[in-house]
């Protein structure tokens, strides 16, 4: 699919979302072709990547109670905000379209993390922005590329109640689309695959409705001078 056939398709989709009041893609059965990435109840095979001192420590699923920043209340990841870190997914994604929703007790910051290749509390990758007066904005972070992505206008909800994100990946280009519009359209990323993270970013915040569509699970980061994977299976 070239650059326009992506963006429109992208656009097209909100817009149908918008007057019918519902985000998803109207062409599709809501359950059809999504992952499901967090039931509610365990951080199944979520890891959290946490600032500690000057280093950086990941938690996998049988050490996740060891940390404080995130963890799991009715039915929601939560995340006090202090000290910077992520969560991120155990698989790796490059074609994708990322589904959550976020709420901030109160004027917060947090973004969804995407292509992220290394386990660094400030990773090589390409941020979509989840503060509140920027939510839906694309930029690059530590030396990744990007073309674009500024926003096209606000449209995050206030202090306290939800809103609904997606971002669409798609060889190099990404999408946002926040509350049922377009906001963020960037192309030529580079990196182009990675993991998927949400972050810890100073305040409180909470997140729910984890999913995935077009997971590509046989894809692996691969360390190619110790000739096995960057992050095996926890």
């Amino acid at each position: 699919m070239n650059r326009r056939a992506f963006l429109g398709s992208a656009a097209s989709g909100a817009a149908l979302a918008q007057r019918s009041g519902d985000m998803r893609d109207p062409d599709l059965a809501y359950g059809e072709g999504w992952t499901n990435l967090f039931n509610g109840k365990d951080p199944g095979r979520w890891v959290a990547v946490i600032k500690e001192e000057a280093r950086h420590k990941r938690y996998f699923e049988s050490t996740f109670d060891n940390q404080k920043v995130f963890y799991i209340e009715d039915g929601m990841f939560k995340t006090t905000g202090t000290p910077n870190g992520y969560i991120r997914t155990s698989d790796v994604y490059d074609n994708f379209v990322f589904h959550v929703e976020v709420r901030f007790p109160k004027r917060g910051n947090s973004g969804v993390l995407i292509h992220v290749q290394q386990d660094e509390v400030w990773p090589r990758g390409i941020e979509c922005q989840m503060y509140q007066s920027h939510m839906g904005r694309i930029f690059p972070i530590q030396g990744a590329y990007l073309e674009g992505g500024e926003m096209i206008h606000e449209n995050a909800k206030p202090e306290g109640e939800w809103n609904t994100y997606e971002v669409y990946s798609e060889e190099g280009r990404i999408a946002t689309v926040v509350n049922g519009a377009v906001i963020g359209l960037a192309a030529e990323a580079n990196p182009r695959i990675g993991h998927i993270c949400l972050q810890s970013e100073g305040v409180p915040a909470e997140f729910r409705n984890i999913r995935v569509r077009r997971h590509a699970p046989s894809h692996h980061l691969w360390d190619r001078n110790k000739g096995k994977p960057l992050h095996p299976r926890p």
